[in-house]
């Protein structure tokens, strides 16, 4: 089994190719607001977790449900990604912002950690840091670290 830090390696190296002539400090695995609890809403009401998740998109900024979020010296990158056994296959790079007046509020809840992404031009987004099992539950500490500097 696999430790959070060789996962984060692993991804990192993925994005890495990804990303030529800026280096890459550290990636994330963060999803659209609610996701987890919208998963067990559809189980009771499909109809009500499809209006749940619309919102979710907005807030997100339209990203993908899932995305890998990867901070270098000056821009935060956002890749759809398909999960893989014990790596990622990035898909396309889906947004970009700048580092430069980014400020990160992190709010913890039961089933995830709210991040909300105050950008320099005054806008903001939310993603979700998902909780997981076991030292699992770290994956996206480095990240959230990184961007809170």
């Amino acid at each position: 089994m696999k430790s959070v830090e060789e996962y984060e390696a692993a991804y990192r190296q993925v994005v890495q190719a990804a990303v030529p002539g800026e280096r890459v400090l550290v990636v994330g695995v963060l999803s659209r607001p609610g996701s987890m609890n919208s998963v067990f809403l559809s189980k009771v009401s499909p109809a009500a977790a499809m209006i749940k998740n619309r919102a979710a998109k907005g807030k997100s900024g339209n990203l993908p449900m899932n995305v890998v979020a990867a901070a270098t010296p000056t821009r935060v990158l956002f890749f759809g990604y398909k999960p893989k056994m014990t790596s990622i296959k990035l898909k396309e790079l889906v947004l970009e912002i700048p580092r430069a007046g980014l400020r990160l509020s992190v709010e913890p809840n039961t089933m995830a950690t709210r991040v909300t992404f105050h950008l320099g031009d005054g806008s903001e987004m939310q993603l979700d840091s998902n909780r997981s099992i076991g030292q699992y539950n770290k994956m996206n500490d480095g990240l959230l670290a990184e961007l809170s500097r």
